[in-house]
């Protein structure tokens, strides 16, 4: 099969399953209907693999192709009206993460959607139409190969994400959530729209690879040079959108309250799709971000602002999505760290990794929620590793590759951004992100302890703790697998970056090369030169590696002294720190300086429009509509009813145009 027929499947089998779960969900299939959009997306997920082997190419270098699909408005060689595929090593990655942790979650939702007694809940059939919708905005946005279709894509995934957090409209909380999402996502889309058009004025095209050859090129679409300006607006221009799509500061707010859909939309939004969406979107335009200097650094500092900002949240959260949704934040913000400093194929990497333990950790805490009759507070429940034993492994490995343990997925990943960030002309910026690698083993462990261990307690109403059925439990075997193995598709030996897609080299790289020096020499590889076992070299080179692990066990072992050992630690700490923990405890109070600051005066202006409209704007209406109005209510007292009045009216008029006509004719 070609690659065009391919990359068209791929958006399209997930909407064709939606609009058949319309055209036949409702009608005759019902509660089955998920068969409608898990098969959709799991040919979806064929075809990316399929994909993603021509992409990587047996022999040579990766195949990259702009694939036009087809042609709107043609306007001559820059044709930019059209809609064109780009399909490269960014592309399949992204497709496979997307496709892959969409196609598990979808799985999971089987199960998560029904009551006890196997039921389907109220809106089923709308549910999984949702979630085709969403798997084809996502996918569109990644195959995009102009800024226009990306736009499109970016868009549709916003108004996906609408639609699945309002899941459960009924409740005014999660219809706050939705609306909170749209408009704060609306802030950033305002400047990405403005960046797209700033992109056509500038290049008088929108097509990828036209813009960033002449980025890369230095000109203009006249001929002119780019001033280094005009590339930081666009380049700024563009952040916001990614601001606002992958959570980061100040657009952060709407994420933790994105909570209130169904955990499966927790994991999808959060895992590997909208979130990361901005991730994408700058490493797809590296060429022009790594042209401005100002918006790197903008990128890796607001990143690592978000990181640190949103661990210090999790530590005192105590709803267990709230605390993974942070945890999101913070794992966006080493993303973007990568990225501002430079590091694009590890910020993809880390996406790539991220997807699989933090969609484990969410469908976890969708299986805990299930079996706790809906609470979701740490608090209530204690010791269910018992009764709920899959979900306990599995949320352990989740938990050790969040916390960067060694040789789980997120421990390369993440080790690859530090050591980018402490290398670059911004050294703080690795502190920092080892200083929240801290953070988030503690945050994370301090909730396994908690809910997993200790002795057995249930919130009212709950007889026990129970397993989930398979539906659930499955794609929670399946997604531990990737959290412990998905790093080792990148952090290989051979150098080249990430799934080759930025011709860079990491330490990790180095790191496996030597450690796995003898088995290379036995099975003929060729780098076993690289690095060495012994001597000042080797500590020089994977001391980070020491450190980051180092700190992820403190983190770990500080937990469980804190909650297994000596539980009254933590409340004195609180006590004892008490402004410090009400900080933290209500997120640094940034929703209600948003409130008094920006929501408020923007609803009493809202008042003051609408009472213009009312009073003002109304009463001119009133006014102008007044003068016929009076006219025919002084005309209507003729209009009695009488024939005989009628008559008389008719002779009387009938005379006065005599008369007229008479004393025209005398003069």
């Amino acid at each position: 099969m070609e690659l065009k027929t391919l990359a068209i499947l791929i958006p399209m089998l997930p909407l064709i399953g939606a609009a058949l779960v319309g055209v036949v969900g409702l009608r005759g299939l019902r509660d089955r209907s998920h068969w409608l959009v898990l098969t959709g997306v799991g040919l979806s997920l064929v075809a990316a693999v399929w994909l993603s082997r021509i992409v990587k190419g047996g022999v040579g270098e990766p195949v990259v192709e702009s694939l036009t699909i087809y042609e709107w408005i043609s306007a001559g060689a820059g044709s930019w009206l059209n809609v064109t595929f780009r399909v490269d090593a960014l592309t399949s990655v992204m497709l496979l993460t997307v496709v892959g942790i969409s196609f598990l979650i979808i799985m999971y939702s089987v199960g998560y959607m029904r009551d006890h007694h196997g039921h389907a809940e109220r809106g089923y059939e709308r549910f999984f139409a949702f979630l085709g919708i969403f798997v084809f905005s996502m996918t569109t946005l990644v195959l995009a190969g102009n800024f226009l279709l990306l736009y499109l894509g970016w868009e549709l995934v916003g108004l996906s994400s609408y639609l699945l957090i309002g899941f459960y409209y009924q409740r005014p909380a999660a219809a706050a959530a939705a609306k909170k999402a749209f408009l704060v996502n609306r802030i950033g889309d305002f400047g990405f729209g403005l960046g797209i058009f700033l992109i056509y004025l500038t290049f008088r095209t929108l097509d990828y690879n036209a813009v960033f050859d002449m980025v890369e090129r230095g000109v203009m679409a006249d001929g002119t040079l780019l001033e280094t300006s005009r590339i930081t607006t666009i380049a700024l221009l563009l952040f916001c959108g990614a601001m606002g799509k992958s959570a980061q500061l100040p657009l952060h707010v709407w994420l933790p309250d994105a909570m209130e859909g169904p955990t499966p939309v927790s994991a999808l939004i959060h895992a590997a799709t909208m979130v990361t969406a901005g991730v994408y979107m700058v490493a797809r335009c590296s060429v022009i971000f790594a042209s401005s200097p100002l918006a790197m650094t903008l990128v890796a500092c607001i990143g690592a602002a978000t990181a640190f900002f949103a661990a210090t949240i999790a530590l005192t959260q105590f709803d267990l999505k709230r605390i993974l949704a942070y945890s999101t934040l913070s794992q966006l913000g080493y993303m973007f760290l990568g990225l501002g400093v430079g590091a694009f194929d590890s910020a993809i990497f880390h996406l790539y990794t991220h997807a699989f333990f933090k969609a484990l950790l969410f469908l976890c805490a969708g299986s805990v929620m299930h079996a706790m009759g809906g609470v979701i507070d740490i608090r209530r429940f204690g010791g269910l590793a018992k009764g709920m034993k899959v979900t306990a492994v599995t949320f352990w490995i989740g938990g050790l590759a969040l916390a960067g343990c060694p040789l789980l997925a997120g421990f390369w990943s993440k080790d690859e951004i530090v050591h980018a960030a402490l290398y670059s002309n911004m050294p703080w910026l690795g502190a920092v992100a080892l200083v929240t690698a801290l953070l988030t083993a503690f945050y994370t462990f301090r909730m396994i302890f908690i809910t997993f261990h200790g002795p057995l307690k249930l919130p009212q109403g709950v007889e026990h703790a129970h397993e989930s059925g398979r539906w659930v439990t499955v794609p929670l075997m399946l997604l531990a697998v990737g959290a412990a193995l998905a790093g080792y598709v990148g952090a290989t030996w051979h150098p080249g970056g990430f799934a080759g897609l930025f011709e860079t080299e990491g330490p990790i790289h180095h790191f496996l090369a030597t450690v796995f020096a003898p088995a290379q020499a036995v099975l003929g590889g060729g780098h076993g030169e690289v690095g060495s076992h012994g001597g000042a070299s080797y500590w020089a080179t994977y001391w980070l590696m020491y450190i980051s692990s180092a700190l992820a066990f403190w983190g770990i072992v500080t937990a469980w002294y804190f909650y297994r050992r000596a539980p009254m630690v933590p409340g004195a700490i609180a006590l004892w720190a008490a402004p410090v923990y009400r900080l933290l405890y209500n997120k640094y109070y940034v929703d209600e300086i948003y409130d008094v600051v920006f929501v408020r005066p923007l609803r009493r202006f809202g008042g003051l429009c609408y009472d213009a409209d009312r009073f003002f704007i109304n009463g001119l209406l009133w006014l102008i509509a007044a003068v016929p109005r009076a006219i025919g209510y002084g005309l209507r007292g003729w209009q009695h009813g009488a024939m005989q009045g009628y008559a008389l009216a008719m002779v009387v008029g009938l005379l006065a145009i005599m008369l007229w006509a008479l004393i025209r004719s005398a003069a």
